[in-house]
């Protein structure tokens, strides 16, 4: 039975790796874009993988641990315009996918370079160095592209140079924090990142935004993932917390952090107990319509034949992983037994980009705690907050290899960071208008 099994197993891969759709590319682009180019790295290039990481979680509220970004290097953001709206009429998971295939293409149009990049719910943003721009570039529209087409989702996307955030008042500081054994977590201090986006998304000149039509889209989005069910809290309701502090000196802030911090895991406890996706309460999921949305990222504009096999093939792929984990087998050089337990450690379910961002779940007595003191922190005018609540997590997937390379993005259902994001920027708004 399990040699047969171990057969069936291996030519359904084989059939699906030939089904693999390829690159999003427009279908009248030259031939020569066919296949990403391998990027050459340089010293100004390994910026980041050359910085020393750190293990501990607090450690991202110690400026010690930051090192400025390069002059050479630039800033990319991506934000879906209207993404309230669009939560609104049911698109959050659409969001969320949208958001991470960002990621996914950039990160895969410089590999083997490894960039910092932070996941916002709906968006990303990501440092890249200038010489590699260009093919950036390329992934972005490439990007922005897939999301009108697949889901009818305008996607802002725009590069702006590190130079340009130095000549004002913010830093792009990045620091490397060592969540697992294979995920390394960027985290961003300075104000930069917030500054660039504001750049981005006021930009009327396109001067930080993309001309689409100047440049020819291409983007390879192999490596997203979306196939876990929603992950309900074991405790009733997971929130999505953002915490901005607004203290005028950088160690002022960082002390706000650390006290807002403190107090988080005063009231949830130990990241084990709060975390909201835990090994029980992970399932698989091989229903094809939960399927659509990687379907759809996946085979974007590529060929018939990979738009036929690609979602007639991956809930058999499914169903095999799901397998595999339950009856804990060791195929293709995977610990399929462990790989629930390297997923759980490699979940970004709390991060830092000048704002405190987690998924926590939790009761509804720890989430009244959490706003008691959120509210009298903020009434003292250190802090600004946003909170979304929700009974269960989503999860996305950017798998590099399902070994130990593989990173899980954690949002509350329904809205998650996105409707956070709302509420914190009201008391923002509230509190600019006060001084």
């Amino acid at each position: 039975m399990d040699c047969d099994l171990a057969v069936c197993t291996e030519l359904v891969v084989k059939v699906i790796s030939c089904a693999a759709p390829k690159p999003f590319h427009k279908i009248t682009m030259a031939s020569s874009f066919s296949k990403a180019s391998p990027i050459k790295n340089d010293c100004r290039s390994v910026f980041y993988a050359n910085l020393k990481s750190f293990d501990h979680f607090r450690g991202v509220f110690s400026s010690t641990h930051y090192t400025e970004l390069p002059p050479d290097w630039s800033v990319v953001i991506t934000d879906i315009e209207g993404s309230t709206e669009a939560i609104q009429q049911g698109k959050y998971r659409q969001v969320n996918a949208v958001g991470v295939a960002s990621i996914v293409a950039i990160c895969n149009a410089l590999k083997p370079l490894p960039i910092p990049f932070v996941f916002g719910g709906d968006g990303a943003s990501l440092c890249i160095p200038n010489n590699h721009v260009e093919v950036v570039k390329k992934a972005l529209v490439a990007s922005r592209l897939m999301a009108s087409e697949q889901f009818s989702l305008s996607l802002r996307v725009g590069i702006v140079p590190c130079a340009d955030i130095h000549q004002s008042q913010y830093r792009v500081l990045v620091a490397k924090c060592q969540i697992s054994e294979g995920y390394y977590q960027a985290v961003f201090s300075g104000k930069g990142l917030f500054y660039a986006e504001q750049l981005v998304k006021n930009d009327r000149d396109n001067h930080y935004c993309l001309n689409a039509e100047s440049i020819l889209p291409f983007a390879d989005f192999s490596g997203f993932e979306c196939r876990w069910k929603d992950v309900f809290s074991p405790h009733g309701e997971t929130i999505s917390l953002l915490v901005m502090a607004i203290e005028e000196s950088p160690e002022r802030n960082n002390a706000v952090y650390l006290d807002a911090f403190d107090a988080i895991q005063t009231i949830y406890g130990r990241p084990t107990t709060c975390r909201p996706v835990q090994k029980n309460n992970l399932e698989l999921t091989a229903n094809s319509n939960n399927l659509q949305d990687e379907v759809k990222i996946r085979t974007g504009s590529g060929k018939r034949l990979s738009k036929w096999l690609y979602p007639l093939l991956l809930p058999w792929k499914v169903r095999l992983g799901r397998r595999w984990m339950e009856n804990e087998k060791q195929m293709f050089g995977i610990d399929w037994g462990k790989y629930k337990d390297v997923l759980t450690a490699n979940t970004d379910f709390r991060k830092f980009d000048d704002n405190l961002r987690m998924v926590i779940s939790g009761t509804p007595e720890q989430r009244e705690q959490l706003l008691k003191y959120l509210e009298k922190t903020y009434q003292q005018g250190l802090l600004v907050y946003g909170v979304h609540v929700s009974d269960r997590a989503l999860m996305t997937c950017l798998i590099s290899d399902y070994h130990i390379h593989h990173i899980h993005f954690v949002d509350a259902a329904e809205g998650g960071y996105a409707m956070a994001a709302k509420d914190l920027k009201k008391q923002l708004k509230e509190i600019r208008s006060l001084n």
